[in-house]
């Protein structure tokens, strides 16, 4: 099969204008996605704390904040945040198209996928830590507190914790396209992942004792099971990858 070289002698300097032309259109994108949500920002923030809200006791149902301005700098850096979040189908379709010419022609057919599976695997992430992680982990830190002891937990303190673990759980769920990558520009081959899968699991168990927040059995499992199916995702777009190529 005839294929197309990729133009992999492109000049330096045209590499940086590409990168400053997308890194534009993806600061754009952001900045509209910014402006969406800081209408909805206190709604937001609200949609945010209800895992909190439900592991607090009884007569604490309330964040607190310090500072006079506190509360609008807040909804400025949580708008920003879901500004990148909605804006992240433009800022994978950017990615490509700055990675794109490095690529063969036949390649160059998995635009719409990567763009599709890119979004949806970051936004199912955070919606995974969300909906499983943070109720476990939340009731587990609090479970610390003594008879005479009150949480007093500040919005920024809440802010930077949970959107941490959403951006980590994001980034962690893109796994299949990181592995999908590494295949078809040739830095890792699909066997690799087939014949290690065995040390991949016990890797990824490891790794899921570390990052969850909390050391009970149900939150390692939680994340743990889903890392390995992705891992096995991957190793499946590997397979279609190549008798389509």
């Amino acid at each position: 099969m005839n294929q197309t070289e990729p133009d992999r002698e492109i000049p330096f300097l045209q590499h940086i204008r590409e990168l400053r032309k997308r890194l534009i259109v993806s600061l754009s994108a952001v900045l509209c996605g910014f402006i969406i949500a800081y209408i909805y920002s206190e709604d937001i923030f609200y949609l945010l704390f209800l895992p909190l809200k439900e592991a607090l006791p009884e007569n604490s149902k309330n964040l607190y904040f310090t500072g006079v301005a506190e509360p609008f700098f807040l909804f400025i850096k949580l708008a920003f945040v879901a500004g990148i979040f909605i804006a992240s189908p433009v800022i994978l379709y950017q990615v490509w198209l700055f990675v794109r010419p490095a690529l063969y022609e036949n390649e160059r057919r998995f635009t719409v996928l990567f763009v599709f599976l890119g979004t949806l695997f970051f936004v199912g992430g955070a919606l995974f830590g969300y909906f499983l992680i943070f109720p476990n982990a939340f009731r587990f830190f609090l479970s610390f507190g003594a008879r005479y002891l009150s949480p007093i937990i500040t919005i920024n303190d809440y802010f930077s914790l949970a959107v941490s673990l959403l951006l980590i759980f994001g980034l962690l769920f893109e796994l299949p396209l990181v592995m999908f990558f590494l295949i078809i520009f040739n830095i890792i081959p699909a066997e690799f992942f087939r014949k290690n899968r065995r040390y991949a699991i016990i890797a990824i168990v490891i790794f899921a004792a570390v990052v969850t927040p909390t050391t009970d059995a149900v939150t390692l499992i939680l994340l743990g099971i889903p890392l390995i199916f992705l891992y096995e995702l991957g190793i499946l777009f590997s397979a279609i990858y190549k008798r389509l190529v």
